[in-house]
């Protein structure tokens, strides 16, 4: 059964991503997804936004009365973007993954995109479903700081910058980054901004999500990205577009490996810019 995802879903839906995910990563002979209390809660945080901003575009699939499967999309002026299709493991192969989608393709507006996992299935699915599939690679590896660039006119957020946020973001997408800058300040999210000009959300492990009005803003933005990081380094969504960000990657010494796929359906491509893979 396919039905509205509830705030009680929350924690089911999130167990459910981590298992599929996890389930995917064994078979393509990587690490395991992690389930860090950190992770859990990000999960949580997660699916708990997407379900008090976008309550329509929210489902789980249930079998027996337990939640086996999870979508959500989210819409912004005119913009739909698929931010989680997950189906158990042991559920998969039932059609469920299809149903899912059906019922949040049922809030798809004309521009409509998503990234995808490279899971074959997953990936056949969206095609079918009328998206194009762009290819796209991952750099990861660790940054040479030797070859590190001195940048200037970066600066950490405040949330006075709301207006470059949704400004940026609106420019590169068609629609604002809106609800989603108040969520990443309450999980304690670190943003740079170039003033009226760009922003990149941190993490240990690189960026999360960059938009610039331009190249130059973009590739300063990457840097004092990857100047920040503290971790082991993946930069994902490096699709034909953004050889801004390609180049900037292995400037920094970092590997080139394939990655997932950009899906579009009437949405235009977007550069320069490398989205949020949860909110697009």
């Amino acid at each position: 059964m396919i039905r509205a995802l509830t705030p009680d879903d929350v924690p089911a839906a999130q167990a459910v991503t981590h298992t599929a995910l996890s389930d995917l990563n064994a078979r393509r002979g990587r690490p395991p997804y992690p389930r860090t209390d950190e992770a859990v809660a990000r999960g949580r945080a997660r699916v708990a936004h997407l379900q008090r901003t976008d309550p329509a575009s929210a489902f789980v699939a249930e079998v027996d009365g337990a939640v086996v499967g999870c979508g959500m999309a989210l819409v912004r002026e005119g913009m739909w973007f698929l931010s989680l299709l997950m189906v158990d493991p042991a559920h998969q192969g039932a059609g469920l993954g299809k149903a899912l989608l059906d019922a949040t393709l049922a809030t798809a507006t004309d521009r409509s995109w998503l990234l995808a996992t490279d899971d074959a299935a997953a990936v056949r699915r969206y095609q079918r479903a009328g998206f194009a599939l762009h290819p796209t690679y991952a750099a990861s590896g660790t940054v040479d700081r030797s070859l590190l660039p001195a940048v200037t006119g970066i600066r950490e957020a405040t949330d006075d910058d709301r207006d470059t946020l949704d400004h940026v973001v609106r420019h590169l997408r068609g629609a604002p980054m809106g609800p989603e800058f108040d969520y990443l300040r309450e999980q304690g999210a670190r943003t740079l901004v170039a003033p009226g000009r760009g922003f990149v959300v941190l993490r240990d492990e690189g960026p999360q999500w960059l938009g610039a009005v331009d190249v130059p803003t973009a590739r300063t933005l990457l840097w004092a990205a990857l100047a920040e990081a503290t971790a082991a380094v993946e930069v994902p969504w490096l699709g034909a577009d953004q050889q801004w960000a390609i180049d900037v990657c292995l400037d920094a010494r970092l590997s080139l490996g394939p990655g997932a796929s950009v899906c579009l359906r009437g949405q235009p491509p977007m550069s320069p810019y490398l989205p949020s893979g949860a909110f697009g």
